[in-house]
């Protein structure tokens, strides 16, 4: 008589093929395929000490144990067991602190950026393309590295880049100067290739392409930001940036958040509200400062 498979928390799973068929079942969820190995490999990694003690350990980051518990939720849920969910439920966490705060760089040294790029020859021209994404429209970088090829030579053609975002949420973007030359760089880009991830990281092995082209980005902006004269400018930054300058330019108008969210296709305003803080510091301390004008 074959014995039964353990279903408690501290189980590790009988085969391989269960994390397998965790990540198949994490990309079923909507969730990025990068994201769904991510969570089988913290899954594996909490399973032998248990997901308690994982989650205790100090050593780790608190991004790090964030992460686990998420993923150990989903996890659970996966393999439907009640009692490791209710014990990740109930489990708390102290605040994941970021290293650096989420702040956008200043106009002037967005441009800066962008008027580097049609000189920075000492990068490929696909790693400038995508730099010039994120600058003038705010893209996120994952989502431009997984833009189908097929996708930018339909919207060269019909003016309209479609294409699945994070979480499988298909986002339509109308390509207007500021930045449709960096999609049709890229739609023009000569080898065969199917996103532009494998423009970026060719020889990177393709279930860590998307990490490596990611890590190859950040490396290329830093080399753009440097010759600026700009320190920790990170992929992200652009985009905060060009929504906070988007905003800015919608000052005076009540539909201004919704004007933001429309144009960023966020899925709800509380996304847009965390970009007024930026705008208002600002109009804050500059009453300040009025405050002591003689």
């Amino acid at each position: 008589m074959t014995k039964s498979p353990q279903r408690g928390r501290n189980a590790p799973p009988t085969k391989i093929t269960d994390l397998r068929a965790f990540e198949a079942w994490i990309i079923d969820q909507g969730l990025a395929a990068t994201t769904a190995t991510t969570y089988a490999y913290d899954v594996r990694s909490a399973l032998v000490p248990g997901f308690k003690e994982r989650l205790r350990d100090e050593a780790l980051a608190p991004k790090t144990r964030h992460r686990i518990l998420a993923a150990g939720r989903q996890w659970a849920a996966f393999r439907s067991d009640d009692e490791l969910k209710t014990l990740l439920e109930s489990f708390r966490l102290p605040p994941s602190r970021r290293k650096h705060p989420k702040t956008p760089i200043e106009r002037e040294q967005l441009f800066k950026i962008i008027d580097e790029l049609p000189k920075a020859d000492y990068l490929t021209p696909a790693a400038c393309a995508v730099i010039g994404m994120l600058a003038c429209r705010g893209f996120r970088v994952s989502d431009v590295l997984r833009i189908r090829r097929d996708e930018l030579l339909q919207a060269k053609e019909s003016g309209m880049l479609v294409y699945l975002a994070k979480g499988r949420r298909r986002i339509e973007f109308g390509l207007i100067k500021t930045w449709s030359h960096y999609a049709i760089a890229l739609a023009d880009a000569p080898g065969e290739w199917e996103r532009v991830e494998d423009l970026i990281s060719r020889d990177a092995k393709p279930k860590t392409r998307r990490k490596a082209a990611v890590r190859a980005i950040q490396r290329s902006l830093n080399i753009v930001a440097g010759r600026c004269g700009i320190p920790r400018v990170y992929p992200h930054r652009l985009r905060r940036t060009y929504a906070v300058e988007y905003l800015r330019h919608q000052k005076g108008d009540p539909e201004a958040l919704l004007k933001l969210t429309q144009h960023m296709q966020w899925a709800d305003e509380s996304t847009a509200l965390q970009y007024v803080n930026h705008i208002r510091g600002g109009e804050l301390d500059a009453a300040a400062e009025r405050m002591f004008e003689r």
